[in-house]
């Protein structure tokens, strides 16, 4: 099981405890998506000059650009909660 985080580059460790910053989880095959994707979704959508200050890592230290993680995850079954 692995999860994903969003972070700006202001965002702390503390902050990685939040929900919105919790983008989801990805166990056998399946992504369950957490509140954070909406954060995503929202930088994308209204702040995409964000975009460039936005990291994506696991919890094991792993980093995403925003296309290798959409890329990752059309590899998977993404479940919305």
């Amino acid at each position: 099981m692995t999860t994903f985080y969003i972070a700006m580059d202001d965002d702390g460790p503390e902050e990685l405890n939040y929900d919105s910053n919790i983008l989801g989880t990805e166990s056998f095959g399946k992504f369950y998506a957490e509140r954070g994707m909406g954060s995503l979704e929202s930088i994308v959508e209204n702040h995409p000059e964000k975009l460039k200050n936005t990291q994506i890592f696991t919890d094991t230290g792993v980093s995403f650009t925003i296309t290798e993680f959409l890329d990752h995850l059309n590899k998977l079954k993404v479940l919305f909660n």
